[in-house]
């Protein structure tokens, strides 16, 4: 006769993080931890929210969330739960695990006044029944270089090469200065010396370079690296990785994608997260230099806080809309809200909703990006063709929500 497995699900603590770590990576197809890669990564751990799940004394289970911020249409950040390093081994699935440690994880979150909840996705098929919707997509992207020169649209001003000493004191001032569209993230310090490692440690050839605008203020800055494509001598060639290009504006942004492809020695960059509307397409000299190579869904999102979050954001003009949200999880969410262009307000469950939906898909719907009537149109709104229009005009928003920040 089989024994019944008894779990236990809490927080994590401190002398257990390295094996929650583990667990962690060998959920996820990965060796554990070594002592050099713990030592860059331990720091990421401190300033988390972290949830086991234990099968007696060993580990099973892990959930975490990492605390940043998230631009919303209008410009304003809410307090964001980033769910992070989830994962049940294969002997502990099909227990509720995960689930047991979502919920602890989100009310954690929700308690300190995260209102708001993202993730990127190992599997597309987990996040929904936990209130998750899909709220931005990414695209991966190769650049010819010479098929794109030149570009047009980018602003005047000087581009400079940061040293290793000078990068961690100037980029991310110059990243929280800039930031501006829906769906990017505040990054916390370890999250710079994660995405810079290659820039600041790495035996990588890593670059970050800066534009200052003709009046002489740091206004954008891109991270790439660089290699040799492994070839016979007589057709050597550059090859690049993108990782970052921010700036003030678009023809910022640009003008640091005119200084990449014009780099004599790269033949090509690829640029693993783009987003959807990104000028760049327009403004090379051949479109067909900017090759998709993937769309995929980036940025998933759950209300923790739905009054909080819909008043956080910005409106277009147009006549307002009632929604009604089915929310098993938070009761205070279980309700009826009105959405104009004045703003949102809490109305009641006993007034009349122009709309109703599931948390994951005003969730969805949250940034502007996927519209009401695409949701309507997979059954996933219920409510007349009337107030999906008013819904769609109300939310869109440009530019289109993209995080560009993977965690």
């Amino acid at each position: 006769m089989a024994v019944e497995q008894v779990f236990e699900v809490r927080v994590t603590t401190p002398d257990e993080w390295r094996i929650a770590c583990d667990t962690m990576r060998a959920a996820l197809l990965s060796g554990p931890v070594s002592d050099e890669v713990w030592a860059k990564s331990g720091a990421g751990w401190e300033d988390h929210l972290s949830y086991t799940a234990w099968a007696g004394d060993r580990c099973v289970g892990h959930a975490g969330a990492f605390r940043f911020d998230t631009v919303v249409p209008g410009g304003a950040r809410v307090a964001t739960a980033g769910v992070t390093r989830v994962g049940v081994l294969p002997t502990a699935t099909r227990h509720g695990l995960l689930s047991r440690m979502m919920r602890d994880l989100l009310v954690a979150a929700r308690a300190e006044g995260r209102v708001l909840a993202s993730l990127r996705a190992s599997e597309a098929v987990i996040y929904r029944r936990f209130g998750f919707g899909v709220a931005a997509d990414s695209l991966s992207v190769r650049v010819d270089t010479r098929r794109a020169r030149p570009v047009t649209g980018a602003a005047p001003g000087s581009v400079r090469v940061l040293q290793r000493s000078e990068i961690l004191g100037v980029v991310p001032a110059i990243y929280d200065r800039v930031i501006s569209r829906p769906g990017a993230v505040t990054r916390p310090a370890f999250l710079w010396e994660r995405y810079l490692d290659d820039a600041l440690t790495g035996d990588k050839a890593g670059n970050v370079v800066v534009h200052t605008s003709v009046d002489g203020v740091d206004d954008g800055f891109a991270h790439y690296t660089v290699a040799w494509h492994e070839e016979p001598f007589i057709d050597t060639y550059g090859v690049g990785e993108v990782h970052d290009v921010f700036g003030a504006t678009p023809a910022v942004e640009l003008a640091l994608w005119e200084f990449l492809v014009g780099i004599d020695l790269i033949r090509h960059y690829d640029v693993e997260e783009r987003p959807l509307d990104d000028p760049m397409r327009l403004a090379v000299r051949d479109r067909r230099a900017c090759e998709t190579r993937q769309r995929f869904d980036e940025q998933w999102l759950r209300l923790l806080d739905v009054e909080s979050c819909l008043a956080a954001r910005t409106y277009r003009p147009g006549p307002s809309v009632t929604i009604a949200v089915q929310d098993p999880w938070f009761e205070d969410n279980d309700d009826v809200f009105e959405v104009g262009s004045h703003g949102a307000a809490r109305r009641g469950r006993s007034t009349p909703a122009d709309l109703t939906v599931e948390i994951d898909v005003l969730s969805a719907a949250y940034l502007g990006t996927v519209s009401w009537s695409e949701l309507a149109a997979v059954g996933r709104v219920a409510g007349d063709a009337e107030a999906v229009a008013r819904a769609d005009d109300l939310f869109a928003s440009r530019p289109l929500a993209w995080c560009g920040s993977f965690f």
